[in-house]
C-alpha cells in the first residue's frame, strides 16, 4: 500500500512537475541557459518614427547575432507611422536570420501593417484591426505653386523645391505600390481578397482580414509561441520580452500623434498612417485678403460665399479674382450669413467653395431666390481636395476634405449622392492616369464646354442629377463600379462643379482646364435682367422694390 502511495506520490508530483515546466516554458520566469533556445517578443506599440525605430532596430541587430535566439514575434499595436521609419523597420525585419512572426493585438494599421507582412506568419487577436494599405501625402505649402521670391535665388528650376509638383503626386503613387508590392510578396498565395482591396485604403476587423488573407490565424500571443516552436521542432525554450533580453526600461506606448510633430519628422510629407491616429490641429487659413471689402460696392461685384467655414484654396481665390478684375468686376467677401443675405441684393453672382457648415434655412432661400431674379451661382465641390489650412501656425496644402458634408442647398437643386471619382487601375507612369486625376473629353454641347476638347481634372467628385446640361466622365467610384459619371451640370442659375485644385495655379494649365473656367466665369458676369427682391428674411434684411 505505502509503495503505491509512493507511486502515486511520485506520478503527481511528476505531473505537477511538466504543469510548471509548461508554464515555464513560456512564461520566461526561469533563468534559461545559455543554449536554452529564446523566442523573443518584441512589442510595436508606438508611433512609428526614427528614433522608436532605430532603438527597435539597433535591438533587432543585436539579436542576428545571437544563436540562443530562434525566433522573433513581433506583438503589434501601432497605426504606422513614417515612410523612411517603416521601410527601415520592414527591411530590417525582412532581413533578420531568425524565424519571424506577427501578432496583431489591437491594431496594425498602414505602416505597422507593412512591417508585418515581413514576417513568415500573422495572427490577430479577435478585435483587432487589420489594413488601412495606403499613404498620406502633406503638400508643402501653397508657395509651392507660385514663382518664387525674387530674394530667393537658385542654381536649376526644381532646386528649391526638388521635384516638380505633378512628379510629387506620382512619387506618392509610388511610394503606395511599395507598400502593395510588400504586401503581395509577403502575401504571397495567400491573398484572397479583391484587388480594389488595395485601392480603398480600408481597415478590416481581424475576422475580415483572415477571409482576405491579410493575416494567417486568429489568435494571440501564445498561439503564435506554439506555431513558431512546433514549426522549429522545439521540446524546451523559453519566451522571453526584447525588454527582459537587455534589462531595457520601456517607454510610454503613443498611438497618436500630432501633425506638427510628424512634420517635423521628416523632410518628406508622406506617411504610412492611419488618418484618425494624427491630431490635424486644423484651422481654415483666412481668405480675406485675397478679395475686397464688402462693403466696397462702387463697381459690379460677385460675392464669394465665406459664411460657412469654406474651404477655399487660395491659389482659386487669385485666379477667380483676376479673371472677374479682367471682366470688371471685383470679389467681395460674405463671412456671415446675414451678409450674405444683404450682399446677393445686388450682386451680378455667388461664388460657393467647400461649404463645410449647412446652409441654413434662410440662407438657402436667399440663394434660390437670388437665382430665380437672375443671379448665377456656381457651387464648386471637392470630396479631397481641401484649402490651404494652418497646422500649429504653418500653412500647408490638405490633400483631403476633412468635412466634406451634404448641403441642402444643392438638394434643392436636386443634386445629391456626392461620390468621389477615380481612375480604377492606379500606379499608372503619368499623373494623367494616376488615381487622383480623371482625363476626360467632352462630347456634350453644353455652353460651359465651348472650345474644349481635354480636360484634366484633379480630385473630381461625382452628383446625381437629372439637370438638363451635365459633363460625364468615365471613372470608377468604389460601391458603384465603372460607368460614367456627372462631375458638373447646370440647371437654369445654378451650376454644380466637382472640383475646385483643376482650378488652381498649375492644375489650370493642364488641358482646356483654363478654357472651361473662363467659360464659367464668362457665364457668370454675362450680360441679363436681374430684378430686385422683394422678401424679409429671419436674418433682419428687408428687402423691397
Amino acid at each position: 500500500m505505502a509503495s503505491k502511495l509512493l507511486y502515486l506520490g511520485a506520478a503527481i508530483a511528476i505531473a505537477l512537475g511538466a504543469a510548471a515546466l509548461a508554464i515555464i516554458k513560456y512564461s520566461g520566469f526561469v533563468k534559461p541557459t545559455e543554449t536554452t533556445p529564446r523566442i523573443v517578443l518584441v512589442n510595436i506599440d508606438s508611433v512609428l518614427e526614427d528614433q522608436y525605430v532605430w532603438d527597435v532596430v539597433k535591438k533587432l541587430i543585436e539579436i542576428s547575432q545571437r544563436p540562443d535566439v530562434v525566433g522573433v514575434v513581433l506583438v503589434i499595436n501601432s497605426p504606422g507611422g513614417t515612410v523612411s521609419a517603416t521601410e527601415t523597420l520592414y527591411t530590417t525585419v525582412k532581413g533578420l536570420n531568425k524565424t519571424k512572426y506577427s501578432v496583431v493585438t489591437g491594431l496594425a494599421a498602414s505602416g505597422a501593417y507593412y512591417v508585418a507582412v515581413a514576417t513568415e506568419k500573422i495572427f490577430a487577436t479577435p478585435s483587432s484591426w487589420v489594413g488601412s494599405i495606403g499613404v498620406v501625402a502633406i503638400l508643402w505649402p501653397d508657395t509651392y505653386l507660385y514663382d518664387l521670391p525674387d530674394y530667393i535665388y537658385t542654381t536649376g528650376p526644381m532646386k528649391y523645391h526638388g521635384r516638380d509638383l505633378l512628379d510629387f503626386y506620382n512619387d506618392v503613387e509610388r511610394i503606395r505600390l511599395n507598400f502593395v508590392k510588400a504586401v503581395l510578396e509577403g502575401r504571397e498565395g495567400r491573398v484572397k481578397a479583391d484587388p480594389r482591396v488595395f485601392e480603398t485604403a480600408s481597415i478590416f476587423t481581424a475576422s475580415e482580414a483572415l477571409e482576405m488573407g491579410l493575416v494567417d490565424e486568429i489568435g494571440g500571443v501564445f498561439d503564435a509561441v506554439r506555431d513558431m516552436a512546433k514549426k522549429l521542432g522545439l521540446d524546451k525554450y523559453v519566451v522571453v520580452k526584447l525588454e527582459e533580453l537587455y534589462n531595457l526600461s520601456r517607454g510610454a506606448p503613443r498611438l497618436s500623434v500630432d501633425a506638427k510633430f510628424l512634420m517635423n519628422s521628416t523632410p518628406f510629407p508622406i506617411f504610412y498612417i492611419l488618418p484618425t491616429a494624427v491630431q490635424w490641429n486644423i484651422q481654415v487659413e483666412g481668405s480675406s485678403d485675397a478679395t475686397q471689402s464688402a462693403t466696397r460696392t462702387e463697381k459690379p461685384y460677385v460675392v464669394l460665399d465665406m459664411s460657412h467655414v469654406n474651404m477655399v484654396p487660395r491659389g482659386f481665390i487669385e485666379i477667380l479674382r483676376a479673371e472677374l478684375a479682367r471682366r470688371g468686376y471685383i470679389l467681395v467677401t460674405a463671412s456671415t450669413e446675414p451678409q450674405l443675405v444683404s450682399l446677393l441684393k445686388n450682386a451680378t453672382a455667388l461664388v460657393i467653395v467647400n461649404p463645410t457648415r449647412p446652409f441654413s434655412n434662410d440662407a438657402v432661400t436667399a440663394v434660390v431666390d437670388s437665382a430665380a431674379r437672375g443671379v448665377r451661382v456656381v457651387y464648386f465641390y471637392d470630396m479631397r481636395a481641401s484649402a490651404v489650412v494652418v497646422i500649429s501656425g504653418v500653412s500647408y496644402i490638405a490633400p483631403y476634405s476633412l468635412y466634406a458634408i451634404f448641403d441642402p442647398l444643392l438638394m434643392y437643386f436636386n443634386m445629391s449622392g456626392l461620390r468621389a471619382v477615380y481612375n480604377y487601375t492606379a500606379g499608372q507612369p503619368q499623373y494623367v492616369e494616376n488615381w487622383q486625376f480623371v482625363a476626360t473629353r467632352p462630347s456634350s454641347d453644353w455652353h460651359m464646354l465651348r472650345n474644349v476638347s481635354k480636360l484634366i481634372l484633379f480630385t473630381p467628385s461625382a452628383v446625381s442629377t437629372n439637370a438638363p446640361y451635365q459633363l460625364k466622365v468615365k471613372g470608377f467610384v468604389f460601391g458603384y463600379g465603372m460607368g460614367n459619371y456627372t462631375i458638373a451640370a447646370q440647371v437654369g442659375n445654378f451650376t454644380f462643379i466637382g472640383t475646385v485644385r483643376s482650378f488652381t495655379p498649375y492644375f489650370i494649365t493642364m488641358g482646356d482646364n483654363w478654357k472651361f473656367f473662363n467659360n464659367v466665369i464668362d457665364w457668370l458676369v454675362e450680360e441679363r435682367t436681374i430684378t430686385r427682391p422683394s422678401r424679409q428674411y429671419a436674418s433682419g434684411v428687408v428687402y423691397t422694390n
